[in-house]
């Protein structure tokens, strides 16, 4: 049953007030590992900084260290959220190539969009050298979850397909939904076990690597030079097909 339109403003004011108050818990704890020190801070400083109950925050984090942090077990923000499932559905144009060069500079702009926070969160590593062992050892997780994702968008794709997301024949393919098999036998051919997680192609791992590449290289470039993440992207994604180009001639 559909919502009325006097019930989605309320949805989402909920919404917004949730994700307001984990963002207060989350400021909390960086704010108060600056001030004190992180190891000096408790879930009841993050609390009564934030005029909420234990229980509460227990809604958000399951600990202090995922309050500053992050969950452990996913790298991206709730802002990224949408353009994953997007991407994982098949959008935005279809082809996959273009489509995650559209989910990276995404997720680069969600914490552009952050900065400020993200400087105060790199104080605080550099000032507790166990919070970057903690931190570093998570960050296995970032290429893991990225092929993790491209396999589900490839469960959903035909075979045939080339590196560059075009079908070989250079058509637009119909999902995998209109031929079942499609996406298993692709799977099949080239599957392999990650050190870590659900077993992904090696297409899968290529393109996960590609995507990681991809994101240190634009916050590289922009640290450098202030630009739009977009286009240093698809610069970035121009070249490599320029190369893969003169190889192949």
């Amino acid at each position: 049953m559909s919502s009325t339109p006097e019930e989605q403003p309320a949805e989402g004011l909920r919404e917004r007030k949730k994700r307001e108050r984990k963002q207060a818990l989350r400021t909390a704890a960086i704010e108060l590992a600056l001030e004190k020190g992180f190891d000096n801070v408790t879930i009841e400083d993050i609390c009564d900084r934030c005029g909420v109950s234990r229980r509460t925050f227990f809604n958000y984090y399951s600990t202090k260290e995922e309050a500053l942090l992050g969950r452990a077990d996913t790298v991206f923000d709730d802002e990224d959220q949408a353009a994953i499932a997007e991407f994982e559905a098949g959008g935005p144009e279809g082809r996959l190539i273009a489509d995650l060069a559209h989910l990276l500079t995404s997720v680069v702009r969600t914490r552009l969009n952050k900065r400020e926070e993200m400087h105060q969160y790199h104080r605080i590593l550099k000032q507790d050298p166990s919070l970057m062992q903690v931190q570093m050892s998570r960050m296995g997780n970032n290429e893991r979850l990225f092929r993790e994702m491209i396999q589900r968008r490839l469960d959903g794709r035909p075979a045939g397909t080339d590196t560059l997301g075009a079908p070989a024949d250079g058509t637009v393919g119909a999902p995998a939904e209109r031929d079942p098999g499609a996406a298993s036998a692709q799977k099949s051919a080239s599957e392999c076990h990650a050190d870590e997680g659900e077993p992904v192609s090696t297409r899968a791992e290529t393109l996960a690597a590609l995507a990681m590449m991809a994101i240190r290289a634009t916050f590289i470039r922009l640290r450098r030079v202030e630009g739009d993440p977009g286009v240093v992207i698809d610069e970035l994604f121009t070249e490599l097909r320029s190369i893969f180009k003169e190889e192949s001639a």
